[in-house]
């Protein structure tokens, strides 16, 4: 029996095996294994219908990319297609969400997208798998609205809609029985909601009765929230963790836990990102006229273990003030690993700072301003992929005509 008769011939349930250890990898490798032959296929899981239920299907290592020319996801120059870029690898797909002829993309978190219905008042939220096109059901942005205006005794008429639209952050959690629970946090009125699928909360969202400080930085990892924020000027920041609610008690949303505190030597402007397995802060050293950096991982300052680490896996950190990400060094060929990317201190472009020598370089495209909104290469495509899109524009900033930007190899990939 030659090699290849004896792949084709493998017993279903190694078969299985085998594509579950494809599927820890990444989704797409497991839709080509599951596409080899027709047993590989019969003999695997299928990934539609399961991709929200089922959180091995989550495309954690995808995030949604920009395109060129200012042009938000659902415009029609786009034909209904949008960018993803894979964090660990490099490799960039365009997928077809029809979805965006009639909703605008709020957020996404490990690769779902958050989209919400465009009405004035009664538009639902729906949460998408982009790769099965399996489709979540949530309650509309109305209820959210008067929920809120419940909690905090305030008149909803106050607050503009569009208010209820800015989310600085999203998590997605499944429980045994397949319910799917979401958290966001709103930017504007500093609450936090969450909503499930089924049940008797599936009609409306439920706030917190508790509010944040104004300011704070936010990441999502493994369903939960963690908020990086200083109660007083000179008060040490604090990370918080926000739970999804108990199965059990869905109508209430435990108060965030303090679970660490930074030391003081941290100073604004705070990031937080999710690295691999670990969550890290970043922050600006307190020493005068310093423009190094520090990083803190979560997991230390629990441990109230203060000393900033200079090795984050050859990764390269963005650190953009709308939210934060990390990406493998092997998927940036221009960046060396163990890199921070942000607007540099008192400037107003992108650099480059190396840990592990303390030093500021240049990015590749030095030219293009750290606020430019047409992001015109992939350095500054992945830098601002999570600043808020507003499909009432046709940029980042919402203009009402597009503004057309340098063309560069890399918008061709």
């Amino acid at each position: 029996m030659d090699d290849a008769s004896s792949w084709a011939v493998l017993h279903p349930d190694l078969i299985r095996l085998i594509g579950w250890r494809v599927l820890a990898g990444d989704l797409i490798d497991y839709v080509r294994f599951r596409a080899v032959c027709p047993l590989w296929r019969s003999s695997s899981v299928c990934p539609r219908g399961r991709g929200l239920v089922d959180e091995r299907f989550h495309p954690r290592r995808w995030v949604l990319l920009p395109e060129g020319r200012a042009l938000f996801p659902g415009h029609s120059e786009l034909h209904g297609y949008v960018r993803f870029f894979n964090t660990s690898t490099g490799l960039s797909v365009r997928a077809r969400l029809p979805l965006l002829e009639e909703h605008r993309v709020l957020d996404s978190v490990d690769g779902l997208v958050l989209l919400l219905q465009e009405r004035e008042r009664d538009g639902a939220f729906r949460l998408l798998h982009p790769f099965t096109g399996d489709i979540a059901e949530l309650p509309t942005l109305t209820t959210l609205v008067t929920d809120f205006a419940a909690k905090s005794k305030q008149s909803s008429s106050i607050w503009d809609l569009s208010d209820f639209r800015k989310i600085c952050a999203t998590s997605v959690s499944v429980s045994s029985d397949g319910l799917i629970t979401v958290m966001i946090l709103l930017s504007m009125v500093c609450r936090v909601a969450f909503a499930t699928t089924s049940g008797s909360d599936r009609r409306r969202w439920c706030v917190s009765s508790w509010s944040l400080s104004p300011t704070w930085r936010s990441v999502s990892f493994q369903g939960r929230l963690y908020i990086l924020q200083r109660s007083t000027y000179n008060s040490n920041p604090q990370i918080l963790q926000i739970d999804p609610p108990h199965p059990h008690h869905k109508e209430i949303l435990s108060p965030p836990k303090l679970i660490a505190t930074c030391p003081r030597k941290i100073q604004p402007p705070y990031h937080l990102v999710q690295c691999d397995t670990d969550v890290l802060a970043i922050g600006c050293s307190d020493k005068p006229k310093s423009l190094h950096l520090l990083v803190y991982k979560l997991a230390d300052l629990i441990l109230n273990k203060c000393t900033p680490v200079e090795n984050i896996g050859g990764n390269v950190l963005f650190a953009n003030t709308e939210r934060s990400l990390s990406v493998s060094g092997r998927a940036l060929p221009t960046i060396v690993g163990d890199t921070i990317v942000k607007i540099k201190p008192k400037e107003i472009h992108l650099g480059e700072y190396h840990l592990k020598g303390g030093a500021w370089l240049p990015t590749t495209d030095e030219s293009s301003c750290g606020f430019e909104p047409s992001p015109n290469n992939l350095i500054h495509r992945i830098f601002w992929c999570h600043y808020n899109w507003e499909r009432k524009g046709t940029s980042f900033q919402g203009e009402t005509t597009p503004r057309l930007v340098r063309r560069n190899w890399r918008d061709e990939v």
